[in-house]
């Protein structure tokens, strides 16, 4: 069933801006043990050999602070939160698929 007239809301993000781990450490209010917990488990991906030269994309700033929260928030422990933003991912990702074949 089709929606017509349904509003979505997003943040436009520009591919191309990467972030040190000190950008993420302040502007997500991070320290650094917990990002590298963050790239230990797979919630944090970033470019670079090693923590000095590790570089984010854009789309870490937003993971990071979903991490946090279910971290701080809701007491969830580290693997935890990699399972609970994988299966987000996964939710997110049929979602759109769903949303592709109703369109057909």
């Amino acid at each position: 069933m089709k929606q017509e007239g349904s509003i979505h809301e997003g943040i436009l993000q520009d591919e191309s801006i990467t972030y040190s781990i000190t950008e993420i450490e302040t502007l997500c209010v991070v320290e650094r043990h917990e990002i590298e917990e963050m790239v230990e488990l797979g919630i944090l991906e970033p470019q670079g050999l090693s923590y000095e030269t590790w570089v984010f994309q854009c789309t870490a700033l937003n993971r990071t602070q979903k991490a946090l929260r279910l971290h701080k928030d809701l007491a969830i422990n580290w693997p935890g939160v990699a399972l609970a933003l994988e299966l987000l991912d996964e939710l997110e990702q049929l979602r759109q698929t769903i949303a592709i074949l109703q369109r057909d």
